[in-house]
């Protein structure tokens, strides 16, 4: 006789969660208009955050209903993923500190559990372990900065908390602003706390994305809402500047060395997180905000081709011609220079010019290539269109911000930082134009970053 179908069985828990995600995401409009009409509007950080997370959770489980069809664990799979998404909604809509913290420490354990869904696998068990030791240590200095911070202000309410921050003792605001910057450094997975994301390719390809996508973009997310107590903390910000750009070279070094297509987006994002961290601590706001939806949207592509990709990358020839990076990369500096010096360069310097120098060294690449008329037409089309594009995102992610920019830390300091990346930049593209390979100490550094430590045949880690 045949045996009924459990409850858990008849629901098409993939199904559900998809629809549930692409439900709330075209629902978003309606929820911020309502908000407004009731006197309570959303804030455009916590829209633009939301909206990124839900579309890059609904096209990664849309994507997933097939990846993990054979899975005996996709429900499981789904539930946590939609869990996970609810979490990230929550510590983005709240202004309570208490549901703050116990959604962002959630989602923390959430993704770790993702990171190891493979249960089988000692390597994955050991990423998702090593995943949740680095979030406790990050989410324990985002609590402590949240409890000092809501203790002086007598309230649990976080706008009110925030805005009191400007009167804060000297001391404690830095105590607080350094706290919050290590909780968003384990998230954005900046040295030291790198090795959880370079050891989370054992996850399934679909949570790789939805990490690289929106996720590990949390940290972000983190400085942004608490803007105000940076602004009021110097020393937090020149230490968000050198963690970040030291994130931002290591990331750009593990990505020249790894021949695995995942591993070397991983190196990818930690760059990419450095440098929107480094952002930040140099006050350029709508430049980082505009970093994490771009990126994000840019990552969750890459990740979900990556499948489809050949498995090691055979071909190091660089994207952009030497010759021209040789010629604009001084040209920019000059510039910087110029700008800097005139008094009247903002905190956006820095990252503007180096998305300028990209796109002047790519159309450059274009125009001197053997390429037919048309086909040059058409790259400078597209090109033109990106262009258009960064420039229409970054007005609105100013329009979203209380606080678009900041002023300038130090006139020098943004020179030497736009010298180093741009003279780094030359290096690297006359190294891979000719083959050069990189020092051995540093390569074998490089290549093994994030590895896990090798256990023995039935060793648990």
């Amino acid at each position: 006789m045949p045996q009924p179908m459990s409850f858990s069985a008849r629901l098409d828990t993939p199904k559900i969660v998809t629809l549930a995600l692409w439900g709330v995401l075209g629902s978003l409009p309606i929820v911020v208009l309502i908000s407004r009409i009731a006197g309570v509007p959303i804030e455009g950080l916590a829209i633009i955050i939301s909206a990124l997370t839900l579309f890059a959770g609904a096209l990664v489980a849309t994507y997933s209903n097939r990846y993990m069809r054979s899975d005996a664990r996709s429900a499981r799979f789904f539930g946590s993923l939609g869990a996970l998404v609810a979490c990230v909604l929550l510590f983005v809509l709240t202004n309570n500190a208490i549901l703050f913290a116990l959604a962002w420490v959630a989602s923390g354990l959430l993704l770790a559990g993702l990171i190891g869904h493979n249960e089988e696998w000692i390597e994955a068990r050991a990423a998702a372990e090593r995943s949740r030791r680095t979030f406790l240590v990050g989410d324990l200095t985002v609590l402590g900065a949240l409890g000092l911070l809501c203790w002086h202000a007598g309230t649990l309410r976080l706008d009110v908390a925030i805005a009191a921050s400007s009167a804060m003792p000297e001391a404690l605001v830095s105590a607080i602003a350094l706290l919050l910057l290590a909780g968003a450094a384990a998230r954005c997975a900046l040295p030291p706390f790198s090795g959880w994301l370079l050891s989370s390719m054992t996850a399934p390809t679909p949570i790789s994305a939805l990490m690289h996508a929106g996720l590990v973009n949390a940290g972000g997310f983190l400085l942004l809402r608490f803007t105000p107590v940076l602004e009021a903390a110097p020393a937090a910000r020149y230490a968000a500047i050198a963690l970040g750009f030291i994130a931002a070279l290591w990331g750009i070094g593990i990505m020249a060395v790894r021949p695995d297509i995942k591993r070397s987006l991983a190196g990818s994002t930690v760059s990419q997180m450095g440098f929107m961290i480094m952002s930040l601590g140099l006050g350029a706001y709508a430049a980082a905000l505009w970093h994490i939806v771009a990126h994000g949207l840019f990552k969750a592509w890459l990740f979900l081709n990556a499948g489809s990709a050949i498995g090691v990358q055979a071909d190091r020839r660089p994207a952009l011609d030497s010759r021209v990076v040789t010629v604009i990369a001084p040209t920019t500096l000059a510039i910087g220079c110029v700008l800097a010096l005139s008094g009247s360069a903002r905190g956006d310097l820095v990252p503007l010019l180096l998305a300028a120098a990209t796109g002047a060294a790519t159309l450059g690449t274009i125009l001197i290539e053997k390429v037919g008329s048309a086909s040059r037409l058409t790259i400078a089309a597209i090109l033109a269109g990106l262009a258009l594009l960064h420039v229409l995102g970054f007005e609105l992610a100013q329009a979203a911000l209380p606080i678009a920019h900041a002023a300038m830390l130090s006139t020098s300091l943004a020179i030497f930082i736009l010298a180093t990346f741009l003279g780094g930049w030359v290096w690297q593209s006359r190294r891979i134009a000719s083959r050069s390979p990189l020092p051995a100490p540093l390569y074998v550094r490089l290549l093994n970053a994030g590895t896990l430590s090798p256990a023995l045949p039935g060793e648990r880690p």
